[in-house]
């Protein structure tokens, strides 16, 4: 591996300091640093309404609770989600690690199954039919790439089944859409398109559950006394006036990604991207790079590493190939029960260099090493 990186594959976009300066001199002036401080408050308010102004489900504000991070956010909503002990939760094996380790710490099951070979995640039908020949308790979706749910769908499948539904949408905020009935979990990462450093919301419409949520993540204080066992994943206030930083210039942050993914369409069209790509700006842009033979994504992964051009194979191997989760159940509508659709990606997705600080030159020169070792 390259020690330097002619393009890289990522690079995070944060508020500069200068714009970050005003919030940490009231976080002095105040001498508040964590706990519910009053930049944590304003930054759940803002980030409320921001949410809400795309979402046309919520006829009122939805609830919007800070975290240390997504994986956090993930951990407490299933401990006070009201899961029966072991449940068995049904997820994507496409997905990021800690999707399924926070089915594990909290003492649920996970049951990896594939997804759709056109939205590349799990879909209502899907887990339809899977439920109707598995034990199911609940199920995770997730927001693959940042390519947004279709929540109203999944809303009609928990009411039809019964069956909760918590969906990961870490890479998503901005595009994904978000239901009363359906709790969501953002990350705010540095890596993400929305990053604050370290970070993660819960959007839900249900006021107890986003109350519990947030006691929990004060040792589950009430009125002084832990009433049972909480832990410690609030957000600091630093990490809040880097969000309200990003609230104010996240159009900018979300134009210039934009741009970079309309240079990348008008060199390589839209064939070889997910099919959204057309609608949404995504969180990280993958490469199909199928043409009919297995493995081509590791002999693209290794044309543009040559041209000192990184890449990354996102979320490959999938989690039912990791040492973590060996031994978890998977549930496949194949004949087999083999992940067909997660097999072929893991063959055919290389993920392109992708963030706002790619010159319309640095897009031209991936794409032309790109067309070159597709021929």
């Amino acid at each position: 591996m390259l020690d330097e990186w002619r393009i890289k594959c990522l690079v995070p976009d944060l508020p500069r300091a200068e714009e970050v300066l005003p919030y940490l001199k009231s976080m002095d002036e105040a001498r508040w640093y964590s706990n519910f401080g009053p930049l944590v408050q304003q930054f759940e308010a803002e980030m409320a309404d921001f949410i809400r102004s795309s979402s046309p489900a919520y006829s009122e504000t939805p609830h919007a609770v800070s975290f240390s991070s997504a994986t956090t956010a993930l951990e407490l909503l299933f401990r006070v989600a009201g899961l029966r002990p072991g449940a068995r939760v049904l997820t994507p094996a496409l997905t990021f690690s800690a999707t399924a380790a926070s089915l594990c710490i909290t003492g649920n099951t996970p049951v990896f199954c594939d997804v759709d070979p056109d939205t590349w995640d799990l879909t209502p039908a899907t887990a339809r039919a899977l439920a109707e020949k598995h034990a199911i308790d609940a199920v995770l979706p997730v927001a693959i790439y940042g390519y947004p749910l279709d929540l109203d769908a999944w809303a009609a499948f928990q009411a039809d089944t019964g069956i909760p539904v918590f969906v990961d949408a870490a890479a998503a905020l901005g595009n994904q859409k978000v239901h009363p009935d359906i709790p969501v979990v953002f990350s705010l990462h540095a890596t993400k398109p929305f990053g604050v450093g370290e970070g993660g919301l819960l959007v839900t419409g249900n006021a107890e559950l986003a109350d519990k949520c947030r006691r929990m993540s004060n040792f589950a204080f009430d009125n002084g006394t832990s009433r049972t066992v909480g832990t410690n994943a609030k957000m600091a206030e630093a990490m809040a006036a880097y969000g309200l930083a990003q609230i104010r210039r996240f159009a900018d942050v979300q134009a210039r990604r934009c741009r970079v993914l309309q240079d990348y369409i008008s060199h390589l069209g839209l064939e070889h991207f997910h099919p959204a790509t057309q609608d949404y700006v995504p969180g990280t842009l993958l490469f199909d790079a199928h043409r009919g033979g297995h493995g081509y994504a590791d002999a693209l992964q290794d044309a543009l590493s040559s041209a000192a051009i990184q890449t990354r194979k996102w979320y490959f191997p999938p989690l039912d190939e990791h040492e973590a989760f060996a031994g978890t159940e998977t549930v496949s509508l194949s004949a087999d029960g083999k992940l067909a659709t997660t097999g072929s990606l893991k063959q055919r997705l290389v993920g392109l260099p992708f963030h706002a600080f790619l010159s319309s030159e640095d897009v031209a020169l991936v794409a032309r090493h790109v067309a070159k070792a597709l021929n």
